[in-house]
């Protein structure tokens, strides 16, 4: 399965960034627009998450990092999707950035 890394550097805190990020996977619809049957489980003890969807599986971890965090999301694509890769990065880092950045 071709995999995809999405990460951004933040200058939010790690819970800041769990949270905003959790907002994201849990509500964005551009997101739901890939695939709209993704479910998505947090444990926000360990700062991390997974999505599994019809077609992907995505791992999201988050660590501290200076003042800041860093936040890395791996998702899991089928062979059949592998041509949407470029536009599934492109979507997440969009997401990203606009959470974590503004």
């Amino acid at each position: 399965m071709p995999k995809v890394t999405v990460s951004c550097q933040s200058n939010c805190s790690t819970q800041e960034a769990f949270s905003r990020i959790r907002k994201v996977l849990e509500h964005d619809q551009d997101l739901r627009k890939l695939d709209a049957h993704y479910k998505c489980q947090f444990d926000e003890t360990k700062l991390t998450g997974q999505a599994d969807g019809k077609h992907f599986k995505a791992q999201m971890s988050i660590a501290g990092k200076g003042n800041g965090s860093a936040v890395e999301i791996v998702v899991d694509l089928p062979l059949a999707l592998s041509l949407a890769k470029g536009l599934v990065q492109k979507t997440l880092q969009r997401k990203l950035d606009q959470a974590l950045l503004a």
